[in-house]
């Protein structure tokens, strides 16, 4: 009888092979958009047995609006991280299925728990061994329920040593307690503190919000629109997700209290019942029940883009919660095709604040890199965890050949600059996250000539000669917003964006903005290096320009006081 083998990357040992592992289990944007509508089928059935089971409970009832903001946030991205493993264990087995292995599992009795729902993203979803333990489950299920012999796979279990543990806020400085209470206020203003907007504004865009007397219906959409049906499980994920559950999430359900008059749907349009919500409804619990009692209520609920991939992606992941209430102020665009929305276009300050700023004051170019994180938590059109390896190296490949178009010093000797102004290559990694690749250290080893740029972005983006996206997100829109010289490149296929997005993306491209690879983008930039403004201001890129702005980041040169009062009219009429 052969030997078994084992999953597991080894040359050390002839009874040890390197199985290489199967792709990414989506074959494109439009496959990962279909899977995400069905997992959120799955997420409306769970939103509505954890109700039932809650309102059983606690002898009380909670309207439908109640618990989709209170559960919905929390169940989206458990069920579409599960939904991406179960497929990955799905591939693992077609392709292996027939090899006599040796696998390890984590048994199914080790402890963890988590706290919040931020608690369960970074020390769950995005945590090796929470994803081994997941994968456990996943694999454990499906060749218990195999016929015997089917696949010949031997399986073997580690000791089992406790997962993350929920520990709770725990004891905090005096400091630290007041900042909290100070965001608590903020976010509890009518208007709240958003990102971009001084407290002055808050408080005065505020008073708009309370004075809002319109009597409209509420405008708000259900989550079913979102949704598919047929989505099914290969192992019980319904148990997982309970043990996943945050302590504080249960908690809090447990405390609240039902409103007589939410049983029968009639939304409060009296002055006063306006409120708008911010981004931290995601992972804040306490914050997300709040606004989840307040729908309850019969309150209508706006909120603010405050980023990209609004408006663009074909699968958006978590947005609908904010697409769906009763506004949704954007940066431009009116409708998100297949995606359904109370869009209200609006300029934002942190455009305005930037709009036509870009003055040079170094001859820089600035790489702005993002997030490569291997464990996806959200079923959005962008790309997948192994797709993350070649983008990786996509951004050596753009500064290795920029230097040599540029005549740069290079480790193997030095060339002279010629008539070109000596450039100073600077490198903007994404912020450090749970389960990322090697970021800066994997780049700025390869490329001994980038440096690292650090400080304020916004502001380094401003003074630089030619800032260079490797991806899209959102500061493609605020250097468009500032007219700085920009060039992008990336996988349009691991992208998806909807189709009108795809169009102005088209007109993008033709004007050199948006290059295929990063070789293409590298031979541009050195190509206009000395004087970026013979093609940054020529006629088919002003228009490219223009034609973004206007539909996806609107920025408009107005003083603060007439950007307030535009917002101060349109909170009035929402």
């Amino acid at each position: 009888m052969p030997p078994r083998r084992t999953l597991q990357e080894s040359t050390q040992s002839p009874d040890h092979h390197i199985f290489p592992m199967p792709g990414d289990p989506y074959a494109d944007a439009l496959s990962i958009e279909a899977e995400a509508k069905a997992a959120n089928g799955e997420v409306l059935r769970l939103i509505r047995l954890f109700g039932d089971e809650a309102d059983a409970q606690g002898g009380c009832w909670r309207s439908g609006r109640f618990w989709e903001m209170a559960l919905g946030p929390f169940l989206l991205p458990a069920v579409h991280m599960l939904a991406d493993r179960q497929r990955r264990v799905a591939d693992l087995i077609k392709r292996y299925g027939d090899e006599r292995l040796r696998v390890e599992l984590l048994p199914e009795d080790v402890p963890f728990s988590f706290h919040s729902t931020l608690d369960f993203t970074v020390n769950g979803i995005q945590d090796v061994r929470f994803n081994h333990y997941v994968f456990s489950r996943i694999l454990q299920s499906v060749l218990a329920s195999s016929p015997a012999g089917t696949i010949p796979w031997c399986v073997a279990y580690s000791s089992p040593e406790p997962l993350h543990q929920a520990n709770g806020p725990g004891r905090r400085a005096f400091s630290a307690r007041i900042a909290d209470v100070l965001r608590w206020r903020l976010r509890d203003l009518p208007f709240p503190r958003y990102k971009g907007f001084s407290l002055a504004q808050a408080l005065f865009l505020s008073l708009a919000v309370l004075l809002n007397k319109r009597r409209l219906d509420d405008r708000r959409l259900d989550f079913s629109l979102y949704c598919t049906e047929g989505f099914r499980w290969i192992f019980p994920a319904e148990k997982l997700i309970r043990a996943c559950l945050p302590t504080g999430l249960r908690d809090g359900l447990s405390a609240g209290k039902s409103v007589p008059h939410a049983a029968e749907g009639r939304p409060n349009t009296a002055p006063g019942t306006f409120r708008g919500m911010t981004p931290a409804y995601m992972q804040d619990d306490a914050y997300r029940l709040r606004l989840a009692e307040l729908l309850e209520s019969g309150f209508r609920l706006f909120g603010l883009q405050h980023g990209a991939n609004y408006g663009n992606l074909r699968s958006v992941g978590i947005l609908p919660f904010e697409y769906s209430q009763h506004a949704f102020f954007t940066w431009g665009w009116r409708n998100h095709e297949g995606v359904p929305s109370n869009a209200r276009p609006l300029p934002h300050p942190a455009l305005t604040s930037i709009c036509g700023r870009h003055k040079e004051t170094a001859p820089r170019l600035i790489l702005v890199g993002a997030e490569m994180s291997t464990y996806l938590y959200r079923l959005k059109s962008r790309p997948q965890a192994g797709a993350m390896l070649a983008y990786r190296k996509r951004k050596t490949a753009f500064f290795r050949c920029l230097a040599e178009a540029l005549g740069l010093p290079t480790p193997a000797g030095t060339v002279s600059c010629g008539r070109l102004a000596a450039p100073e290559l600077l490198y903007r990694p994404y912020f450090k996250v749970a389960g990322g690749l090697d970021d800066a250290d994997y780049v700025l080893r390869r490329v001994p000539e980038v440096g690292l740029c650090t400080g304020d972005l916004t502001e380094r983006m401003l003074g630089c000669r030619l800032l260079v996206l490797d991806h899209y997100g959102t500061t493609l829109h605020m250097a468009l917003a500032a007219d700085v010289p920009t060039l992008t490149f990336w996988n349009r296929d691991e992208w998806g964006m909807e189709r009108e997005s795809e169009r102005v993306l088209d007109i993008l491209q033709e004007c050199g903005i948006l290059h295929a690879s990063p070789e293409d983008a590298a031979h541009h930039a050195a190509r206009f290096w000395n004087d970026p403004s013979t093609w940054w201001k020529s006629p088919p890129v002003r228009k490219a320009r223009s034609l973004w702005l206007r539909r996806y980041a609107t920025a408009h040169p107005w003083t603060r006081l007439r950007l307030t009062g535009e917002w101060f009219k349109a909170l009035l009429e929402s």
